[in-house]
Order: structure tokens, then C-alpha cells, then sequence
């Protein structure tokens, strides 16, 4: 991947973009979400008109994002289709006028055809308002499902950037910002945000600090790379908050009080002596030297 290259795609697009569309995958994650509200309110902060879509609703584990309220569960519907049941060669001329304050749509049959009639005609909503779209941690349009699904067309016809970290990925992107190396979608978010000179707000650097937590299983993943300490760090500079997960148990020391008395640390029994007791040293500073083997 020449993340340069891609970023200056990116960067010509987001420029020449009034509205943004950022969706991503069914089953929404910590890495998912995470990443795709700090895009959207980085966007924001840009001055992009932006709206954000997933097509699964939200857990309650992901509720403490920042913006979560703004996910959509649909695109919205901009244009009005009117269709019309159609055999070939039937329509000989297709026109309009308007009279006042009145739009008429005129469909002039051919010869030797039936006329148009009420009953054959339908009336839908499709195409979202978008110049260009951000799909995130997804690895094929097929995992929008609905999203996909209902507005293909949409899809079909808009610039998609593509940004994920899976190395099954199938680049379906105008611009593909996929590395597998990366250790989650949102150290790829962070860094496209910085690449596009968005300053991490309070907020946006909470999301960010929050999706790589998840994402990274509180960095333990081994394949952690050193981009997302360097995200993490930009944003806990910018006063990114941790907040607790679903399920997880902080652990933190007794309050000690003036007066309380504090007791020490009792050594595991493989180190007390016949008597029960710890040995006399046992609290004392130990210095060990390595062996000459290693």
C-alpha cells in the first residue's frame, strides 16, 4: 500500500466534496464504530455536511461514543423515481413542461402500442446525497448489506474510498487505503485524519483512544504495531477519555486513611519456612546476576 499516494487521492476528493457519506460493516465493533465517528466528526470539523450509516442498530457497549446518536440505519432517499411498466418500442417521445406551479411529465406512445394508464405506473424513493463515500473496516460491499442492496446504483456512480485493515479485502475502492499489517482500522482512521490536517478534538481523540483499545484487546494483540501507540498517544495528548467497557472490572489499591495501619504483602508459601513464617530477608533487595550460559 503507498499510504502517499492514497492520502493524496483522499485529499482531492474530501476538497472537492460538499457531502460525505461514511457506512460501514453489519455487526458493528469497537474498531468499526470507533473509527468511523472519528472520521465523521473529523469531516465535520472541515466543514463536510456528513452523515454516517451501519445497518445493524447499535449494542449498548457501544454506547459511550462520542456521536453515536448521529448514526443513521438507512441512506437517506434524495430522489423521487416514477416507473413506468415498459415493453419494448412502446414509448415513441419522452417531454416535460411546467405550468405554474405544476411539473408534467409527458410519455407519448408509439403507434400501434396501448396507451399509458395510472395503474402501470410506480413511484419510489433512491440515491442518497453523497459526492463521495467512505466504507470502514469492511472487506466487501456485501457486508453493508441493506445498505448495498437497496442503492447500488449509488455506489455505482460515487468515488468509494475504501479503508480497512483486513487482508482479505477485495479493494473495491476508487482509492484503497487497506494495509494488512495494521493492527486496526482505526490506526488507519488516525492517521488519514492527521494526513488531512484535521486537530483532534477532545472528542474525536476519545473515539479514537477507545476504538484501538477495543480493537487491539487493550493492546495485547501481538500483531500491535507501533502506528497505533503513535495514534493512541496523539490523542491522549488531546485529551482523549477512556471510558469502561461492557463487562470490564478496573482494579484499584484501598484508599489508605491517616491512622490505618497498612500490612505488608505476604509471600507465597513456596518461599516460607518450616514455621509458617516469611525468612528474615525476605523484604530486603535482592540482586541477581545473569548466567553466563544465555
Amino acid at each position: 500500500m503507498d499510504i502517499q499516494a492514497d492520502v493524496a487521492k483522499i485529499k482531492d476528493l474530501v476538497s472537492g466534496a460538499n457531502d460525505v457519506l461514511i457506512v460501514t460493516h453489519e455487526h458493528p465493533t469497537f474498531d468499526s464504530i470507533g473509527s468511523s465517528l472519528a472520521l465523521y466528526l473529523g469531516l465535520v470539523s472541515l466543514g463536510k455536511k456528513v452523515t454516517i450509516v451501519c445497518p445493524d442498530p447499535m449494542t449498548v457497549e457501544l454506547s459511550s461514543f462520542v456521536g453515536v446518536n448521529r448514526i443513521a440505519g438507512e441512506i437517506g432517499k434524495k430522489n423521487f423515481v416514477i416507473s413506468l411498466d415498459y415493453v419494448e418500442g412502446s414509448i415513441e417521445k419522452v417531454s416535460y413542461n411546467i405550468d405554474g406551479n405544476t411539473f408534467n411529465l409527458v410519455i407519448e406512445p408509439r403507434v400501434g402500442f396501448p396507451p399509458f394508464s395510472s395503474d402501470k405506473v410506480h413511484y419510489s424513493n433512491a440515491g442518497g446525497a453523497a459526492d463521495v463515500i467512505f466504507t470502514i473496516d469492511t472487506i466487501h460491499l456485501g457486508g453493508l448489506k441493506k445498505l448495498y442492496e437497496g442503492d447500488k446504483e449509488l455506489f455505482a456512480t460515487k468515488p468509494v474510498v475504501n479503508v480497512d485493515r483486513h487482508p482479505n479485502n477485495v479493494h473495491f475502492g476508487q482509492v484503497n487505503m487497506v494495509d494488512p499489517q495494521a493492527s486496526s482500522t482505526t490506526e488507519l482512521v488516525g492517521q488519514l485524519l492527521q494526513a488531512l490536517g484535521v486537530v483532534f478534538t477532545e472528542d474525536i481523540a476519545t473515539n479514537l483512544l477507545n476504538a484501538l483499545y477495543g480493537g487491539t484487546n487493550g493492546f495485547q494483540n501481538p500483531a500491535v504495531t507501533a502506528a497505533a501507540f503513535d495514534v493512541a498517544a496523539s490523542a491522549v495528548k488531546a485529551g482523549g477519555r477512556r471510558f469502561r467497557r461492557l463487562g470490564e472490572t478496573v482494579t484499584t489499591p484501598p484508599a489508605v486513611t491517616p491512622g490505618s495501619v497498612v500490612r505488608p504483602v505476604q509471600p507465597p508459601a513456596s518461599v516460607q519456612n518450616q514455621s509458617g513464617q516469611a525468612p528474615a530477608d525476605w523484604l530486603k533487595p535482592k540482586i541477581f546476576k545473569s548466567s553466563n550460559l544465555i
